[in-house]
Order: structure tokens, then C-alpha cells, then sequence
């Protein structure tokens, strides 16, 4: 018989090819719609990375600022994508080996000339992974453009761009210190709608980061109220900074050996801790160095401060920091879990140059 006989074929052929087409087709669209979705991050991505500096006058003090729109729908786009995205993650992240080697990045508090100077110098995160300690925003004044440009490259690189929540990705911090009204300035009269997009994404960002099971990173730092890690991982969101408990601590706590255990903090809100209290936490959970961020001293030579013996490291990313001259500093772990800094120096120009602007100059050490 012939294998085109009406008898080798079903009752309900026609109704099975016309499903298995519409499924065909409904996969078609949506690998077009994501294929869309990523040509629009990546057009914004160069959009940002691309901007051309101002002109300022030779003999102005201050670094030039990075001429470049963000509009208020880019700003829901990328920030409702990122959103999900967190949301799909844990309070904490575990980041194993295979995303070695890593660079972790503290504060950048708004200094986003400085923040594409990294990313250049570091490497295109299509193939370089990053993790972010906090403070994309508050006292610089392109907090906007730093933060949105991160949030970006989290979106279009999931698998390689990390990040966790400063103290300052607060909406009662960062209505003191300077976001909100940036927002209200570069969105009006739209800037309450712009500033309720980014205290939405605010409240969905880890706190917490395990790279290799070995390295616990975090913008503040340990508290009293870790009893295990699945704690931290557990820690529930959406959700504001709260003034007390873990997630508090996790982003407003201080290494401090002025008072032995813990202590209260100067700075009105969580505790400071020394280096018994490090030295124990390590040993509990088998950590082999915390690397924190939160702080700037005179006494963070290249950007970064070694405690307990080189079981903690404050790093510190945003170079010159409100005219500070200070030098700022990346972590870059590789598969080996060896930790090298990349030191970005700030340095002022000669008089007879053509200002007397700060420059950054980039420095690595092991």
C-alpha cells in the first residue's frame, strides 16, 4: 500500500500540524522578541560607554562630566528587566569558580567617567566578570548614569555582571545624600516617577555574595545575628533597609578595634566589630578572606586596608572622591582564588600643564 494512504495517517493530523506550526511559531517570535530585547540593551550599553566628555576651560579644577541623556522610559525598561532579574535570585549569591577569574568594584558613588575608565581597563563583561559592592549613587552628581549603565550590563550579561546593595541603594539614604534630588533634576517634572523606579529596583538587590565558597563579600560588613549562611540567603525581599537586624548590618557595619567585640557605630545606626570577631567568623564558616567596602580613611594607602591579618580588605572604587585625591582600588581574583589590586591613583597635573584637574593613573600589586 502506498505510505500516502489516508489509513497511515491520524484522524486529527490536521489539528497536530496546525498546534506543532503555532508552537513553531510562537518560539519563533519570542527568540525575535529576546533577540530585540538584547539589540536595545546593547544600543543603550554603547550609548553610555560612547558619550564624549564636555569641554570645560582649560584651567577648571574639575574632572569634565560624561555628556549623555537617559530618558525617563529607559529608565523603566532597564530597571523593571533588572528587577526581575533580582528576583530571581537569592539575598545572597554563590558564585562558583567557573566565573573566575572576577573583579570586585566598592563605592562609585555617582563617578561614572571613573566607572567607564574601569570597565575599560578591565574588560568588555562579555567576557569578564564583575562584582559590585554598593554605592552606585549619592554625592557624585552622574549617580544616573553610573547605576543605569550597571544595571544594563546586568541585564545583558546575567551570567557576568554581579550586583549587591549599598547602604546608600536606600530611599531614606539616598533622599539625604543627593540621588533624589538628581532625580527630580535630570527627569522634570517626571523625577518622582523616575526616583520610584529606582527604589523599586533598590529594594530587590543581594546583600550578600559567596565567590567560590571561599571569599563572602559585602558592602558593610559581619553581624552578630549570622547563625549560619542560609540566613543571609533567606533574607526576605522586596524590601527597605531596616534600622536594625542583619540586612542592616550586612550594609552599615564597621571593622573597628578602638572597642573589643562588638559595638555600637558612630555612625548612629549598626555595630562595629574587631578582629576576634572576624577571626571567629572565618573559622565558623570556613571563609577564607571577607571583602567589604563602606569606607574611606587616610589610612587606605591605593584604596584598600588589610585587618585581622589579612582575613578582612576594605576596598574603596570611586578615585578623587569629592576632590579627596584619593586613590581607589579593584579586587581581581582569578581561578587560583590569588587576590590582585588594581590601583587607579589620582594625581594632580602639573600647574604648567594644561589644568590642574586630577588624573587617574592605573596600578596593579598582588
Amino acid at each position: 500500500r502506498s505510505l500516502l494512504s489516508p489509513r497511515y495517517f491520524p484522524d486529527n493530523f490536521q489539528f497536530e500540524t496546525g498546534l506543532c506550526l503555532n508552537l513553531f511559531l510562537e518560539n519563533m517570535n519570542a527568540a525575535m522578541k529576546a533577540a530585540v530585547d538584547m539589540l536595545w540593551f546593547d544600543t543603550f550599553i554603547e550609548k553610555m560607554m560612547t558619550a564624549m566628555p564636555e569641554i570645560r576651560p582649560p584651567k577648571d579644577p574639575y574632572a569634565p562630566l560624561i555628556n549623555v541623556n537617559v530618558s525617563l522610559d529607559e529608565v523603566s525598561t532597564v530597571t523593571r528587566r533588572c528587577a526581575l532579574a533580582f528576583k530571581e535570585q537569592k539575598s545572597m549569591l554563590r558564585i562558583d569558580k567557573a566565573h573566575l577569574p572576577i573583579y570586585i568594584v566598592g563605592d562609585l558613588h555617582g563617578q561614572f567617567r571613573e566607572l567607564r575608565i574601569m570597565l575599560s581597563r578591565c574588560g568588555d563583561p562579555m567576557n569578564q566578570s564583575y562584582l559590585f559592592l554598593g554605592d552606585y549613587v549619592d554625592r557624585g552628581v552622574q549617580g544616573v548614569e553610573s547605576i543605569m549603565l550597571i544595571l544594563a550590563l546586568k541585564v545583558r550579561y546575567p551570567d557576568r555582571v554581579f550586583m549587591l546593595r549599598g547602604n546608600h541603594e536606600d530611599c531614606n539614604t539616598a533622599t539625604a545624600y543627593g540621588f533624589y534630588d538628581e532625580c527630580l533634576n535630570k527627569f522634570a517634572p517626571n523625577g518622582e516617577a523616575a526616583w520610584t523606579h529606582f527604589v523599586n529596583v533598590f529594594n530587590w538587590m543581594p546583600v550578600c555574595a559567596l565567590v567560590a565558597e571561599k571569599i563572602i563579600c559585602m558592602h558593610g560588613g559581619i553581624s552578630p545575628h549570622i547563625t549560619d549562611l542560609a540566613t543571609i540567603e533567606n533574607l526576605p525581599r522586596p524590601s527597605i533597609i531596616p534600622p536594625y537586624g542583619l540586612m542592616c548590618d550586612l550594609l552599615w557595619s564597621d571593622p573597628d578595634n578602638k572597642y573589643p567585640g562588638w559595638a555600637l557605630s558612630g555612625r548612629g545606626i549598626s555595630f562595629t566589630f574587631d578582629d576576634n570577631l572576624i577571626k571567629s567568623f572565618c573559622e565558623t564558616f570556613n571563609i577564607d578572606l571577607i571583602v567589604r567596602a563602606h569606607q574611606i580613611s587616610n589610612e587606605m594607602k591605593g584604596g584598600y586596608k588589610f585587618y585581622c591579618e589579612g582575613r578582612l580588605v576594605s576596598i574603596f572604587s570611586a578615585p578623587n572622591y569629592l576632590n579627596m585625591f584619593n586613590d581607589a582600588c579593584v579586587i581581581r581574583v582569578n581561578k587560583d582564588l590569588v587576590c590582585r589590586f588594581l590601583v587607579f591613583k589620582s594625581k594632580k597635573t602639573k600647574p604648567g600643564n594644561k589644568s590642574n584637574r586630577a588624573t587617574t593613573n592605573v596600578e596593579e600589586s598582588t
